[in-house]
């Protein structure tokens, strides 16, 4: 009886760092000052980065916030699954999407990863242009400032306690990609 409340606990959990993720990824200034591409493509880029972003931060954790992460993984997936059956994309073709969706999240994963290790923003630019602007040089300047706010908000989650990251709390920054950020 007392596992039914927790998993109802923790399902709350889930869903308000499910939602923050979601909410975070879809703030405009993303999609005008960042010219991220307002596509699905671009949309499920700035989900996968943001979903990145919290897994990166618990890696290491153990115990009952790991289960939350994992939660809010699989809760991602299932979501997008759902998403894709919305608009039309046949039974058939959801497994395949999904797999190459879930190859582009763990190749991402480690590409951002690894460029986080690095000191400064160089690697992450680079990584953020071909993975979010398709190779596109003239969005150099967005892919930077995209860099300063995946470091920022790397930065910033870092920081949080774990007892704040697992109410629900994510402190993601505002992403200031203007010309001046």
């Amino acid at each position: 009886m007392f596992g039914l409340f927790r998993n109802r606990a923790r399902d709350a959990q889930i869903a308000r760092l499910y939602d923050q993720i979601l909410a975070q990824s879809r703030d405009p200034a993303l999609f005008i000052e960042g010219r991220v591409p307002d596509t699905v493509e671009g949309r499920t880029d700035m989900m996968l980065l943001h979903l990145f972003l919290l897994m990166h931060r618990l890696n290491d954790e153990q115990g009952e916030i790991r289960e939350i992460a994992q939660g809010v993984c699989d809760r991602f997936f299932a979501e997008l699954d759902r998403a894709m059956r919305e608009m039309g994309v046949g039974d058939l073709a959801v497994p395949k999407k999904m797999r190459k969706i879930a190859d582009i999240y763990t190749g991402c994963s480690s590409s951002y990863g690894n460029a986080l290790h690095k000191p400064d923003n160089e690697e992450l630019t680079q990584v953020l242009l071909r993975n979010v602007y398709a190779r596109d040089e003239a969005r150099l300047p967005q892919a930077r400032a995209l860099a300063g706010y995946v470091r920022r908000a790397s930065n910033a989650l870092g920081d949080a306690s774990l007892a704040s990251l697992a109410s629900g709390s994510l402190p993601f920054p505002t992403p200031a990609l203007g010309e001046s950020a």
